[in-house]
């Protein structure tokens, strides 16, 4: 079974299908690094609102390991920018859901 399961993707165009395998590939080490045990990483594509020759994209993303499951999604005209914004925040879900004590360090307290 493969971890990367991209739906909607025939809706992107060739590049567009070369630019988010290259940067699930590129995310995808992080993100496994971040939670063990991966069961899958799913990511849903869908277009709307086209105005003219412009796209509206709307990438949803779940991250479901053996404990958890984190979400994620982002919007944009910007194909690469939205793509960019829902790994980070996946990123970040992860993050703050693991590691909450070292965003804000307990102070010492003098007498």
């Amino acid at each position: 079974m493969e971890l990367i399961e991209i739906k909607g993707i025939d809706i992107l165009t060739k590049e567009e299908k070369r630019l988010a395998n290259k940067l699930l590939n590129e995310y995808f080490p992080k993100i496994e690094r971040k939670i063990k045990n991966i069961i899958s990483l799913k990511v849903h594509i869908k277009e709307y609102e086209k105005e003219g020759k412009r796209k509206k994209y709307s990438i949803n993303i779940k991250v479901i390991n053996s404990a958890d499951v984190f979400e994620a999604n982002a919007h944009n005209w910007d194909f690469a920018r939205t793509m960019h914004k829902v790994l980070n925040k996946i990123e970040n879900e992860i993050e703050d859901r693991f590691h909450p004590s070292e965003q804000h360090p307990k102070t010492k307290k003098s007498f």
